[in-house]
């Protein structure tokens, strides 16, 4: 049947979707250890960026050579992001759901800083996937983009709960897989900002010094 070609677009949604699987099992696998998930979390989007706009290559090897990369570069970037998700998190459930809507402040200050946190955490892995930095320069650069997209901040923000969201109310099971997908909609969203950047001339891969 035509539409079951290898070159038909049902053919080839099938098997981006199975590399998006394939890929979010390898990120599961490689963050099981914890203080490997920032390096797991890069090496997916160094995989996904580039699946997005069609220019994967073998997706394990390219997986596991970002992980290696970014083993010891990521944990002072996104570890201290972790810490605020679960600082913010803990008191926005304190607040919001045993304080019975008696603290709404708290629960909205808490509510937005969690958020906050969140689509900073989104933020982190894109940028070290895509270019290289020190470790004060990418946090400067999360920053900045966070602040100058707000709109994206929003959806990403979003995106990032909702699959909390799933993961939760599936007991977890999504976790094995959900970050390929939910990283594939967010690597679309953050290759149409860098490449806005890069047009602009406001940043290249070899120049990451982003004003």
């Amino acid at each position: 049947m035509a539409i079951l070609h290898i070159d038909s677009p049902v053919a080839r949604g099938i098997n981006k979707f199975v590399q998006m699987v394939y890929v979010g099992l390898l990120w599961f696998l490689c963050s099981i250890p914890v203080i490997t998930l920032g390096a797991a979390s890069a090496a997916l989007y160094e995989v996904l960026l580039k699946l997005q706009k069609d220019e994967e290559g073998a997706i394990g090897a390219a997986f596991f050579r970002g992980f290696k990369a970014n083993l010891k570069s990521s944990l002072p970037v996104w570890i201290p992001i972790l810490l605020a998700e679960v600082v913010f998190g803990v008191n926005l459930f304190y607040y919001a759901v045993l304080g019975g809507g008696e603290f709404p402040v708290q629960s909205i200050v808490f509510g937005f800083l969690f958020l906050a946190s969140l689509a900073a955490f989104g933020y982190a892995f894109p940028v070290m996937a895509k270019f290289e930095n020190s470790t004060a320069g990418t946090f400067r650069m999360i920053f900045l983009l966070v602040i100058r997209n707000p709109g994206w901040t929003v959806v990403i923000a979003v995106i990032q709960a909702l699959t909390l969201f799933v993961c939760w109310g599936f007991l977890y099971f999504p976790a094995m897989f959900i970050m390929g997908i939910s990283g594939y909609a967010q690597a679309a969203i953050f290759n149409r900002i860098f490449d806005r950047l890069i047009e602009q001339g406001k940043i290249t891969e070899a120049n990451v010094e982003y004003k």
